[in-house]
């Protein structure tokens, strides 16, 4: 045999003298067992006999030893505290920064709509015109009795020197001097009163014809023309005006960030908040709207018991009047660092049945799970709060053939490497 395979070693040839002879106590019950069967039967199982006795043989000539797998290769980062700029998205709705509703302060009978509906106006421009006919009637009236009032006021003075001339000359007495002063004083009265039923009567004229209390964008005419408008509530309404430049967004964030967006900003540390005000930036889920930066201008004192939110507000300039009322907005919020932190690559964020974890490399280069617990996620990264610590080295790439406990061999030590801001989606 060793001059048929002379590639073939002893150990393997006495192994294969093994199998061939435990091979031939097979055939040889198979021989007897072939008698009992039919020829083609018993010709059918030799020759798997033979397939199978060749099959061993070449696996014995080519077999080779087990292959141990080689150590993998990795990219680790090696743990430093950074101060990282932390950013807030929520869900905004978009709000006139004035909201008015134009409504008739005198009764009577629209005559004209000035206004397109729609369209911008500025302050003072009109809008309307009530029949001012009852109106003016009614001013010169009181015109007329502002002048017959200011007559009389100028008959009782000269009635009142007269008197005072003839007292002073010991000529009347005391009680007609004092009903011509009375006289004229009445007589001021009436002409002060007359006056101001005068600016009265103005003031109603004025009224029929309707003007913008501020500029912005009109609304549909509630009341059209030969329309009857009244100064009550359920009749007043004649069109409605929102000023969008600038423009609020309304937004909500919960108790938790609340707290912990105050305890950055209280803590008295000048990395925690630029300038002590928050920027903010929209984006349109359907980018028809660029992103645009405001700031902070109102937040709520109160916790809403209903949400468990706080109630906020940002003002941006909107000068191509882009952004509508009503308009749904992602609103981001930034301006505060946390100092100190551990922030790694989203990608290196494992989770297992017991939480989010990491892979360590030991001191002997060996994986090793580390749990860690999460904090916030930020265009840098992913902020650690607790689990590690300054020096630990990380696995960030790799991960998929790390196996626990198991040697690896660092390709790339990223510890002076900054974390690159994750494109927004």
């Amino acid at each position: 045999m060793y001059v048929l395979w002379p590639n073939i070693g002893f150990n393997k040839i006495c192994s294969m003298l093994q199998i061939f002879t435990s091979l031939e106590n097979i055939f040889e019950k198979c021989v007897s067992l072939m008698k009992s069967l039919n020829k083609r039967t018993a010709l059918y199982i030799l020759s798997l006999g033979l397939a199978l006795i060749l099959l061993l043989s070449r696996c014995i000539s080519n077999g080779k030893p087990p292959m141990i797998p080689p150590i993998p290769t990795v990219i680790a980062q090696e743990i430093t505290l950074k101060n990282v700029p932390l950013e807030y998205e929520y869900a905004g709705r978009a709000a006139g920064s004035k909201e008015v509703e134009v409504r008739a302060r005198v009764s009577g009978t629209i005559l004209e709509r000035i206004y397109t509906e729609g369209q911008p106006v500025n302050q003072g421009d009109i809008l309307f015109k009530i029949d001012p006919s009852p109106y003016q009637a009614k001013l010169s009236q009181a015109e007329s009795r502002l002048k017959e009032a200011q007559a009389n006021l100028e008959e009782a003075k000269k009635n009142w020197e007269r008197a005072t001339g003839l007292f002073d000359k010991k000529m009347s007495s005391a009680r007609e001097k004092d009903q011509a002063q009375s006289t004229y004083e009445q007589a001021l009265a009436k002409v002060q009163g007359a006056d101001a039923d005068l600016k009265s009567a103005q003031i109603d004229l004025d009224y029929t014809t309707v003007k913008a209390p501020i500029s912005g964008i009109t609304s549909h005419e509630v009341c059209s023309e030969g329309s009857l408008v009244t100064p009550t509530a359920d009749h007043s309404l004649l069109t409605r005006i929102v000023q969008i430049d600038p423009i609020y967004v309304n937004f909500a964030y919960s108790e938790s960030e609340a707290l912990h967006q105050r305890h950055l900003i209280n803590s008295g540390k000048p990395e925690s908040v630029e300038h002590k005000k928050l920027t903010a930036t929209i984006y349109s889920e359907d980018k028809t709207v660029q992103p645009k930066i405001g700031s902070v201008d109102f937040t709520d004192s109160v916790i809403d018991i209903q949400t468990g939110t706080i109630r906020a507000r940002a003002v941006f300039s909107n000068p191509e009047k882009d952004l509508l009322p009503g308009q749904f907005v992602r609103i981001i919020i930034s301006g505060i660092t946390q100092p100190k932190v551990v922030i790694l690559p989203k990608r290196a964020i494992m989770q297992g049945p017991e939480g989010t974890f990491v892979f360590v490399v030991t001191a002997e280069n060996k994986a090793d799970i580390r749990p860690v617990t999460l904090g916030l996620s930020t265009p840098q990264g992913q902020i650690i709060d607790k689990g590690l610590k300054e020096g630990d080295k990380v696995i960030v790439e790799g991960m998929i053939k790390v196996r626990p406990t198991q040697p690896v061999k660092i390709e790339k030590n990223k510890e002076n490497e900054e974390p690159k801001a994750e494109p927004k989606t």
